[in-house]
This record gives C-alpha cells, structure tokens and sequence, in this order.
C-alpha cells in the first residue's frame, strides 16, 4: 500500500497523488464488486464522501482512508439489498451472485411498490419498516402528522401481501415507457447509495403523471428545499436502516 504524509484539512490531495489514488481505488473496488460498472459507481461515491471529510479534518494515510471507506459504502448496499429483500418475502441473493445482480432486483420490487400502494403509502413503508424511523421522525420528513403517516403504514402493510405475491410469482409486468424504467432506475440507485432525500422525493411522486417531471428534475433543474411540495420532496435526511 502506498504512504502518504498527512494531508492538512481543506487541502486536496494534487494531480499526481490523486491518479496513484484513483487507480488504487478502482482496483480495490473491482475487488469488491467483481463489476466494472458498479466498481465505478463505488468509487466516485468514495471519493465524495472522502474529499468532503479532508475539507474538515486531517489524514495521516489518505489511500487507508478511502479503502476502508469503499468497503464499508458497499457494505452498506449489500445490507440495504438484503434487508429490502427480507422485508418483501424474497430470497435474499447471495453473496457471490451480488456482483451479477446489480440494481435489477431492487428495480423490481420498487415497481410492485409503485403498483401497490400509493405514494405516500410506499413512502412511509419505506421510512418506517425499512429504513426503521419513528411515526414522529417520518411525519417530520414528510411535513405531515403522526396519525397520517400511521394510517397509511397501516394501508400499506395491508397491501404487502399482494406485493409478495407478485414478485414471488413472475414479477411485475415488463413495462417499455423509457421514463418510468428511468424512474424506477434512479429509485433504485437512490436507496442503493443511501440517498434518502432523493429517495423520498421520487417515491411521493406520481408515477403516471410526474415521471416526466422527476427526470428532468433529476437532470438539473433547481427546486427549492424545506419538505415536500409540488415538486416532489427537497429535504436532506440521513439514511440508516433497522437491524
């Protein structure tokens, strides 16, 4: 492994140091993933959360720094695929079938959501039965009231059992609007990389009517922060998930 000095808080490592680090770092995450695409996934989000802890703190090893943290960010999305699979009655994949299974999965349980239960619904399934928050702490997420987010818990896991069966059969219908699969795509990625805010935001939309809007927002458009609008939600929660 290479040694580097310490690297002062707010100085970014230089050009040269940076490609010695980038190459180690891609060749750990393939190590990992056994996947091209997602090692590159992997390593542009080590890097950001890396180059945002150097802005604050000092490292005596930047290369240890990013390793451990790539490994413990793929950790985290093999649990977050695990446990959405266990909550939804699936087999869990396996360990050496991780690398092959990408998002595939995620997408179509996502879609059995989206098909089930009503945003607000499949929202507050996600915020309280997977991702493990209180009534309170959702009903904060979603600038609504306890009693709303526990009536439409309750409404969802009554439809829970038509979702198991779904995909415990053949799955949800293919379906060939590009929109919704690139709906569904960034669902996915969303809760993969544990970005609850954009998770939020996509899951209260209406996936007939605002697909359209929630790509092109996606793609760059600016909405204003502070909960969830008509423009879909625009808060920046931390994700965890239960035990």
């Amino acid at each position: 492994m290479m040694t580097f000095n310490d690297q002062p808080a707010g100085m970014m490592p230089d050009a040269h140091t940076t490609t010695l680090l980038q190459a180690a770092l891609k060749r750990y995450c393939l190590s990992l993933t056994q996947s091209s695409w997602d090692a590159e996934d992997l390593a542009q989000d080590t890097w950001i959360k890396v180059l945002s802890y150097l802005q604050k703190a000092e490292h005596r090893n930047i290369e240890a720094l990013l390793l451990r943290t790539a490994r413990n960010t793929w950790i985290d999305t093999v649990r977050r695929k695990m446990t959405f699979a266990r909550i939804l009655g699936l087999q869990p994949p396996a360990a050496e079938d991780m690398e092959d299974s990408g998002t595939a999965g995620t997408e179509a349980a996502f879609q059995a959501l989206l098909e089930h239960l009503s945003p607000l619904q499949r929202t507050v399934f996600l915020l309280r039965d997977v991702l493990g928050h209180s009534a309170l702490e959702a009903a904060e997420l979603l600038n609504t009231t306890e009693g709303a987010v526990k009536a439409a818990l309750h409404r969802a896991r009554q439809s829970l059992p038509d979702v198991r069966k779904e995909l415990a059969d053949e799955g949800p219908r293919w379906r060939e609007d590009s929109d919704y699969l690139l709906h569904l795509q960034r669902l996915a990625a969303a809760y993969e990389k544990g970005q609850v805010a954009e998770l939020i935001r996509l899951s209260m939309l209406d996936t007939v009517r605002d697909t359209v809007l929630a790509v092109a927002v996606s793609s760059g458009q600016t909405i204003t922060a502070g909960g969830y609008g008509a423009t879909g939600w625009t808060g920046q929660p931390e994700m965890r998930m239960i035990a």
